[in-house]
C-alpha cells in the first residue's frame, strides 16, 4: 500500500533531509508544505560563506526530491486552510516540522508552534493519521546537568519561551492523542549536525569563521563560551529517526532523538578547526547567552527500541559542514 506522508516545514534544514529519506524510502507519495514558495535548489535561510551572504545552496544529495514528491505553499496558521490542505492530501502520517526557532519574536512563537500544532491536530481528527511532532530537547532545561539522562517519562523545565512553546505543542498533541483524535507522537530533537545548517548552531557558526579564515578574509575566530556539553546528532540521523518513529505501531508517544553520547563544544571547535587545515587560530572570547543549558545527558533506549541506530558519527558530520562551506566558497 502506497501512503501519503506530508511534511510541514519540508523546505527547512531538517524538513529538506527527511523529504529526501522519505523518497528513498519508497512505497509513499511525499507532499511538502511550506509558507515560502517552491524552492528545488536551496534552503529559505541565509549563510555566510567565504564572509558573503547568500542563500545556503543545497548539499547536491538533496537534488532532487523525485518523481514521488510534490510541494505546496499554504499557510498553516490560517485554520480553514490547514483543513482543506488536510481533506484534499489525506495523510496517512504527517511530520511537522514547522515552526519557528529560538530568539524570534514571541508572538511568531506562540501562533507558529502552538496555533498551527492546534490547527492540524483539529484537522486530522476526522482523518485518524499519525502526526509527528518535531519537538525540542531544550524543553528539558538544566535537567540533564547533573550527569543523570533525560528520558521521556521525566520532568521537562523550559528555561526560555521557545522552549516553552514547544512544550505546549506537546501537550497539544498528547491531549489529542489521549482523547483519541490522533496517534500522535513528539520527537524531542536535540543538537543537529549537517551540511546547510543555519548560523545561529555553533557548527555551521564555526565553519562559516574558518572558512573566512582560509581565505584571508579575517584574522582569528570569535565564539562565546566552548564549555558547554551537547548531544550532537547528524540531520541524516534525525531523519532517519523520524521516518522509524513515524513507521513504528501505536505505542509510545514521546521519543528522545539524539545521539546518546555528549561532546563538549570545544571540542566540535577543535574537530573543524582541524577539518579547515588551520593551525590555531586567534580565539576571542565573545560573551555567553544569558539563559543557557550547561550539560545535557540523553537517553535514546526508546528510540533504539525501534531499531534505529545512529550511522554518521560526530567527526564525519562535522567534516562534511566544513567541506560544504569550503567548496562554497572555492566555487564562489
Amino acid at each position: 500500500m502506497t501512503r501519503t506522508i506530508l511534511v510541514t516545514g519540508a523546505q527547512g534544514f531538517i524538513g529538506r533531509y527527511l523529504v529526501r529519506a522519505l523518497c528513498d524510502y519508497g512505497n509513499c507519495r511525499v507532499v511538502g508544505v511550506g509558507r515560502s514558495p517552491d524552492n528545488a535548489t536551496h534552503f529559505t535561510h541565509n549563510i555566510h560563506p567565504g564572509g558573503a551572504e547568500r542563500a545556503a545552496p543545497l548539499p547536491n544529495a538533496l537534488l532532487p526530491d523525485g518523481p514521488n514528491y510534490s510541494y505546496v505553499a499554504t499557510d498553516l496558521s490560517d485554520a480553514a486552510a490547514t483543513a482543506r490542505l488536510i481533506a484534499e492530501t489525506a495523510p496517512d502520517i504527517v511530520f511537522h516540522l514547522a515552526g519557528s526557532l529560538r530568539d524570534e519574536p514571541f508572538e511568531r512563537l506562540v501562533t507558529n508552534n502552538i496555533v498551527v500544532t492546534r490547527h492540524l491536530c483539529d484537522a486530522l481528527a476526522a482523518h485518524h493519521a499519525v502526526l509527528v511532532l518535531g519537538s525540542s530537547g531544550s524543553i528539558y532545561g538544566e535537567l540533564g546537568g547533573g550527569g543523570m539522562p533525560l528520558v521521556e517519562t521525566g520532568a521537562t523545565e523550559p528555561i526560555d519561551l521557545y522552549a516553552a512553546t514547544k512544550r505546549t505543542s506537546e501537550d497539544i498533541v498528547r491531549i489529542a492523542t489521549r482523547a483519541g483524535k490522533i496517534d500522535g507522537r513528539v520527537a524531542r530533537i536535540f543538537n543537529v549536525v549537517g551540511p546547510g545548517q543555519e548560523e545561529r548552531h555553533i557548527a555551521g557558526r564555526i565553519a562559516s569563521q574558518l572558512t573566512e579564515l582560509r581565505m584571508g578574509r579575517r584574522d582569528g575566530i570569535a565564539l562565546g563560551p566552548l564549555t558547554a556539553w551537547r548531544d550532537f546528532i547528524d540531520v541524516r540521523d534525525v531523519a532517519d529517526a523520524l521516518v522509524a518513529i513515524g513507521l513504528a505501531g501505536a505505542g509510545e508517544i514521546f521519543y528522545n532523538v539524539a545521539s546518546g553520547s555528549e561532546t563538549q563544544i570545544a571540542t566540535v571547535y577543535d574537530v573543524l578547526v582541524a577539518a579547515a587545515g588551520i593551525a590555531c587560530p586567534a580565539l576571542t572570547q565573545l560573551p555567553g547567552r544569558a539563559v543557557d543549558i550547561g550539560r545535557q545527558v540523553v537517553d535514546v533506549s526508546r528510540l533504539r527500541s525501534l531499531g534505529w541506530q545512529p550511522r554518521v558519527d560526530l567527526a564525519q558530520s562535522l567534516g562534511n559542514v566544513m567541506q560544504y562551506y569550503l567548496e562554497l566558497a572555492t566555487n564562489a
